[in-house]
């Protein structure tokens, strides 16, 4: 990978663990503290590397492939088909957006037994204030029932990226709500470079410090959409696939 710029302070997060059972290996929560960016202290972010085979990543990519061409992302303001536009300064990829009720099911399924620590949300529970406002917790508990069946396939060549930008939270017409996305890292090319998922400071004076998640194969990316500032690095060299899409949850009365 190109290096980093002199004057950043960088922290590349690598592979968690080598365990030869690594469906139930045990992937922490990222501990911000220990970090460049200590003011995320207390943010939801982890990393399970290897939870798809290459195989399963290579039919992910088929599955979208094989019902749509790519086109070109565009930047969302709302839930409506047409409420969106593009802007290459700030969003310059491709994507495919793929609604499956059963592929999500089945990355669910994938998923839940790693992020048993934000099945529910509520006061009191670790990371909860922080993945869903304080205020939004009086009163309130929120259960996870699933991931949202809208599947955002990304595709990034040489000189595409994603500017900074928090994830935008959801509340569908069945009063299902996103607080947490996932991004599954799909790609296979061994030329790849560039292209890190970078974590920066929201603060006007702190800058040059980030931690990147390289696009390893496999790899998934779970992090709240709340006040968590992130990038798609520019790919210098190769391609770069990604499937994103949010954890859901129903919001109940505190009884």
């Amino acid at each position: 990978m190109p290096s980093n710029p002199p004057t950043a302070t960088t922290t590349t997060v690598v592979d968690n663990s080598s365990n030869d059972d690594q469906h139930s290996a045990i992937y922490p929560v990222l501990d911000f503290n220990k970090t460049p960016l200590p003011e995320y202290n207390g943010h939801y972010c982890k990393i399970i590397d290897d939870l798809f085979s290459p195989s399963e990543c290579a039919d992910l990519l088929a599955l979208a492939e094989s019902h749509t061409p790519w086109s070109q992302a565009a930047v969302h303001y709302g839930l409506g088909p047409t409420q969106n536009y593009v802007n290459l300064e700030y969003r310059n990829s491709e994507r495919i957006l793929l609604f499956d009720f059963d592929a999500a099911s089945r990355i669910y399924n994938k998923l839940l037994p790693h992020i048993t620590e934000v099945i529910e949300l509520s006061s009191g529970i670790p990371y909860s204030k922080e993945i869903v406002g304080g205020s939004q917790l009086k009163g309130f508990k929120y259960k996870l029932i699933g991931l949202n069946e809208r599947l955002s396939y990304l595709k990034y060549g040489p000189g595409n990226y994603f500017r900074s930008h928090c994830d935008g939270r959801l509340e569908l017409p069945d009063l299902r709500r996103s607080f947490i996305t996932i991004q599954i890292y799909l790609g296979d090319d061994i030329d790849l470079q560039g292209g890190a998922t970078r974590f920066s400071s929201n603060r006007s004076n702190n800058s040059e410090s980030y931690i990147d998640v390289d696009p390893k194969l496999g790899r998934v990316l779970i992090f709240q959409q709340r006040s968590l500032t992130h990038s798609g690095e520019e790919v210098t060299k190769g391609i770069k696939y990604t499937l994103r899409s949010d954890l859901m949850f129903t919001r109940e009365l505190v009884s």
